[in-house]
């Protein structure tokens, strides 16, 4: 006699919400820079077993959001000055090089959307509310333009500089470092270039 068993999550999507949460709280400082990730604390918040766990973890190490300590866990690195200047060059190049391109290869449907995303730009007044809003409205505008070279290789690299530039932002926003004006310019330094290139 073959018993019922009652349907189980498939381990790739529980492996998949492993991943975006534990990523989501580092991005957003709420696992902070130079701490090891407790994994039962980690696993009892978010609901997931211990294989999903790892392989989140193998992920984003993959990825440089986190390091593995032989014998002591994972650990999010501290970022350092070298790390925030390496990331903002590589932005200016990209930037400057999406820009030509979704100029030339842009379609009119892409350059209405963009336009779109760009009458939505935030005020100057960011609090830590709606910081996570702003980010999302940035992550949609950026990757708006890069769509619009045609070219998947630069939006796969546009994203992953948008991820780690928003930790650097989350960090800001909470040491108050910054005036808010600031944060919005790490976040919408291209919010014309849509309109100004037909």
């Amino acid at each position: 006699m073959v018993s019922e068993k009652e349907p189980t999550t498939p381990k790739s999507t529980l492996s998949e919400k492993a991943y975006k949460a534990i990523k989501r709280e580092i991005l957003q400082g709420k696992i902070e820079e130079g701490t090891f990730l407790l994994e039962a604390d980690v696993r009892k918040r978010h609901g997931i077993g211990r294989t999903p766990f790892r392989e989140a973890c193998n992920r984003l190490h993959h990825e440089g959001i986190l390091q593995v300590v032989p014998r002591r866990g994972y650990l999010v690195p501290e970022m350092s000055f070298r790390d925030v200047r390496d990331m903002f060059d590589a932005r200016l190049i990209l930037e400057g090089v999406i820009a030509e391109l979704a100029a030339a290869r842009a379609t009119p449907a892409q350059v209405a959307e963009l336009e779109r995303l760009a009458m939505q730009a935030p005020s100057a007044q960011i609090s830590s509310d709606d910081y996570e809003e702003l980010s999302n409205a940035n992550t949609e505008f950026h990757v708006c333009l890069a769509q619009m070279t045609q070219n998947r290789e630069l939006v796969k690299l546009v994203t992953d500089i948008l991820e780690r530039n928003e930790r650097l932002s989350y960090m800001e926003l909470r040491s108050s470092r910054v005036q808010s004006s600031e944060i919005q310019m790490l976040h919408w330094p291209n919010s014309e270039t849509g309109s100004g290139r037909r």
